[in-house]
């Protein structure tokens, strides 16, 4: 509120150049804030610093610094196999194997040699065997042929190193490890050991710099560089004051900064409505003194004008009661508005706009419909010295006919000076700020249809030669709706 009772009772309002920097500047870095918030920079960013703050990445981090190799599995897996090698069984094994007498025994076991031996030494141990020997024709019969068969195989070399070597207990270890578990185990475990994933993962778990050589080590790193990049400074920076708020709320409608060569004919026309849409000529109001002229419009410096000057011209006066009647006028202004191409029911409507004269020119930005009422001035000046200018909407209320709701409004030097004049248009209210700073406010005969915007310089009374030639500039206009 004290900004508004300032702007009322002779406070000033904010610098317009300042204003209109600081708002500028929150565009752009809205701009900048949406297109980093879209980048892949900051998505990386996200991404990382998703990553690295999580449980499972920081175990990683913490197991690369501090966790050893003997607190592996590998390690245990390696210690279980040392102790195995050095077994006593395990090694006469392996030495019995690596010999090549496990080879030899099990080829001459698997003989026919070795099998007939061992079919005949049943034999000449049978009690068969020992009642044919004690016959008389021993030596004639089968069993002695057997024998000699016997004794032949028995000092075979092979078999007689194959039945000594079995009673030894170096076969004998070898016999009980050779299906065994232990001796799978001893096998599963060297080949684990020696494997080169094994040999390299020993090797990255014993290496001092293994964090700082590491996938995770590396990550970090980016994220730190990413952290300290000036956008990403920046966007945390701005996310944190939250400073788009409002714009967020409203989406840009329509634009115009003036900046061809001529009036765009796609957004404006020249004249009030009713005189462009019926006639395709143009008319003013009865007691006006000025008639209005393409020739008075004209775009310069990205800027529109509208200039007030003596000139004899003829043309149109509209009158309620007589209509249209012809009539020469001793002066020529402009007026432009958007009845063709844009209107808007609700919003925000703003321009840029300076004037040389406030009286008796009357230079306005206002919005209107299909009737002459309702009627929003978001300002016009109708006052002499330049200090005062006037805000506020004419109604035809029911039952109370025209009704005029206005605020005179000083506080500044208007004249030779640009302000921006705003209108914010809701459903339950309509407030009139300038340069940012709020003016007036209304919550009844709010407007329920689409208006279109008008700028205007008339002469409702003759002017003095002091007072002319006279313009208002406008350097751009800007709606807004809200999203």
């Amino acid at each position: 509120m004290a900004g508004i009772f300032g702007s009322l009772f002779g406070g000033k309002f904010p610098d317009t150049v300042k204003f209109e920097a600081e708002q500028n500047q929150l565009q752009d870095d809205y701009k900048r804030f949406k297109e980093i918030e879209s980048s892949a920079l900051l998505q990386r960013y996200r991404e990382l610093d998703q990553e690295i703050h999580s449980g499972e990445f920081e175990k990683r981090v913490n197991d690369l610094k501090n966790k050893k190799f003997k607190d592996t599995e590998e390690f245990k897996h390696l210690e279980r196999y040392k102790q195995l090698s050095k077994s006593t069984d395990i090694k006469t094994y392996l030495k019995f194997k690596s010999s090549g007498k496990a080879r030899k025994v099990e080829e001459t076991l698997e003989s026919e040699r070795y099998e007939r031996f061992r079919e005949l030494e049943k034999f000449v141990n049978s009690p068969e065997f020992f009642k044919e020997k004690s016959g008389p024709d021993f030596k004639k019969s089968d069993a002695y042929h057997n024998y000699k068969e016997y004794k032949r195989l028995k000092n075979d070399r092979s078999v007689k190193w194959t039945v000594k070597t079995e009673k030894s207990s170096q076969y004998q270890i070898y016999k009980r490890l050779r299906e065994s578990d232990r001796i799978n185990e001893y096998y599963n475990l060297q080949a684990a050991v020696e494997a080169p994933d094994f040999k390299q993962f020993k090797a990255d778990m014993e290496d001092k710099n293994r964090f700082r050589k590491s996938d995770e080590a590396a990550l970090i790193k980016e994220f730190e560089e990413l952290k300290k990049q000036p956008d990403i400074v920046w966007y945390h920076k701005v996310k944190e004051k939250n400073p788009f708020e409002e714009l967020k709320k409203w989406e840009l409608t329509f634009e115009d900064n003036f900046d061809s060569a001529s009036l765009d004919s796609e957004k404006w026309i020249t004249g009030y409505y009713w005189g462009k849409a019926l006639m395709n000529d143009s008319y003013v109001l009865e007691g006006e003194h000025q008639m209005f002229k393409d020739e008075n419009i004209d775009l310069r410096d990205s800027s529109l004008r509208i200039r007030v000057q003596p000139e004899v011209s003829k043309g149109k006066v509209w009158n309620p009661t007589w209509g249209f009647r012809e009539k020469e006028f001793e002066y020529t202004s402009g007026m432009i508005s958007t009845g063709q191409s844009f209107r808007q029911q609700f919003g925000r409507f703003e321009a840029k706009v300076r004037f040389t004269n406030s009286f008796p020119v009357l230079n306005a930005f206002w919005m209107v419909g299909e009737r002459m009422t309702p009627h929003i001035d978001i300002f016009k000046t109708i006052y002499p010295g330049g200090r005062m200018i006037e805000a506020g909407i004419i109604s035809d209320v029911q039952g109370k006919g025209i009704t005029e709701s206005t605020k005179k409004v000083n506080g500044a030097k208007f004249v030779n000076k640009y302000f921006i004049y705003s209108f914010e248009w809701s459903e339950n209210e309509m407030v009139w700020s300038i340069n940012g700073v709020e003016i007036y406010r209304q919550t009844h005969n709010i407007p329920k249809e689409p208006m279109y915007l008008t700028f205007s310089c008339t002469l409702p009374e003759e002017p003095g030669d002091k007072h002319l030639p006279s313009e208002m500039e406008v350097d751009w206009v800007k709606c807004y709706q809200r999203i």
